[in-house]
């Protein structure tokens, strides 16, 4: 995924680290899987080849896609159905992860969002023919990185709101787009983060927003069961997120597989990374130059390792038809993109 998370944007802003490049865009063993926000279909490499084929012949067996809600986080972001076809008919497998907002804190203090995200991922799941037995992944990344951005804001601002010259910093240094979520969530920490997390302001550890995330994967999960008693189709959760929350969800029997991301600065990575009880690492963000969708721009991606100890995470090789209508041709800026449509 190339959204960074809050915690690695607050501290690029606060101490302007470059960015770390990614893998080079060529074939590499053991990188088979990856993650995407753009349509795959919508791409040519820099010699005019279409993605699929320029994938393929880089060894990728598995692309990941998004589900997302009507008003997506990134245009052209989520899912659906002809570039499904498209992906399966090329030979790909496809993996779904659900992700609107997720590597924003409030999103899991938000009481009954978990429901409203499970039922826009079955929606989507049904549309794009998403076979029963597979996953739908959530995305929880960098939320427990974010109280430690909002221990180091506390400190900064002197326990009150953000001044108008530090907010000038930080859109500077992390963009508006990070900053307006760092914001977001430390307002709600000023005035509710005792009451949320226990402790003290300014105190607090990654670890005192697990039962939060624990609450909402929960609650995922009693949408997910009552939807395959009603149905007979039954869809394995999976989560994307750092070290800790991959431990807590599967110790607690919340997660059928973990996705270990690329935020090698979230508290628990070392030690769940050596675990082995990953199905996929993430690597750093690849940049494939020249290679372009119709609305410009280099391919950026992440390349993930599988986990050779379980090759089937809840991804999918074929379509099941449910007869369900999915979305029509939207335009976004005079350049045709598909969207899901309410």
């Amino acid at each position: 995924m190339t959204t960074r998370t809050l915690l690695l944007a607050f501290v690029f802003a606060a101490y302007s680290t470059p960015l770390v490049a990614g893998p080079a865009c060529q074939a590499h063993p053991g990188f088979t899987a990856i993650d995407a926000s753009h349509p795959i279909t919508e791409l040519t490499d820099r010699g005019g080849v279409p993605g699929l084929v320029a994938l393929r012949q880089m060894g990728v067996d598995t692309i990941i896609r998004y589900y997302d809600n009507v008003a997506e986080t990134l245009p052209c972001k989520t899912l659906v159905p002809e570039e499904t076809r498209a992906i399966l008919d090329a030979g790909f497998s496809v993996l779904a992860v659900f992700q609107h907002n997720n590597d924003n804190p409030v999103t899991f203090v938000t009481p009954g969002r978990a429901t409203l995200d499970a039922q826009r991922a079955l929606e989507l799941a049904l549309a794009n023919g998403q076979p029963s037995g597979s996953a739908i992944y959530f995305g929880v990344d960098g939320v427990d990185g974010a109280l430690e951005s909002a221990n180091y804001e506390y400190a900064k601002s002197a326990g009150g709101p953000i001044s108008a010259s530090r907010a000038a910093t930080l859109k500077t240094g992390m963009g508006a787009g990070a900053y307006r979520k760092h914001k977001d969530f430390y307002e709600v920490y000023l005035e509710e983060g005792t009451a949320l997390f226990g402790g003290t302001l300014g105190k607090h550890g990654p670890a005192d927003i697990l039962p939060h995330i624990e609450s909402y994967f929960r609650e995922l999960k009693v949408v997910f069961d009552r939807f395959g008693d009603q149905t007979g189709l039954r869809f394995k959760l999976g989560a994307y997120g750092g070290g800790l929350v991959c431990e807590h969800l599967m110790g607690q029997g919340l997660a059928d597989y973990c996705w270990l991301s690329q935020s090698k600065g979230l508290a628990g990575y070392a030690r769940f990374e050596a675990s082995k009880n990953w199905v996929m690492r993430q690597e750093l963000t690849t940049v494939c130059k020249g290679w372009k969708f119709r609305t410009g721009g280099d391919f950026q991606f992440d390349f993930n390792t599988v986990n050779p100890r379980t090759p089937d995470f809840g991804q999918w090789n074929t379509q099941t038809d449910y007869a369900i209508p999915f979305s029509r041709p939207l335009k976004r800026d005079g350049v045709g993109c598909y969207a899901w449509s309410d």
